[in-house]
């Protein structure tokens, strides 16, 4: 049996919200004239670069921030 620690649940669990939101997000990549479109890449980037920030587990990224 293996054990994981809390922070490695909490990290496996915002992979898996991310990849989530970045799945979801994929039809709107190719509709370059949506209203929203340039925020979406900005947060899809947000999105694929949080692992690695400070902030990752705990302060999800948010569309339009």
């Amino acid at each position: 049996m293996v054990l994981c620690s809390l922070d490695e649940i909490k990290q496996h669990l915002a992979r898996a919200w991310r990849d989530s939101e970045l799945k979801e997000s994929d039809w709107i990549i190719p509709l370059t004239d949506h209203p929203q479109h340039a925020a979406y890449v900005t947060y899809r980037k947000a999105l694929r670069d949080w692992p690695s920030t400070a902030d990752f587990p705990d302060k999800k990224p948010t569309l339009g921030s």
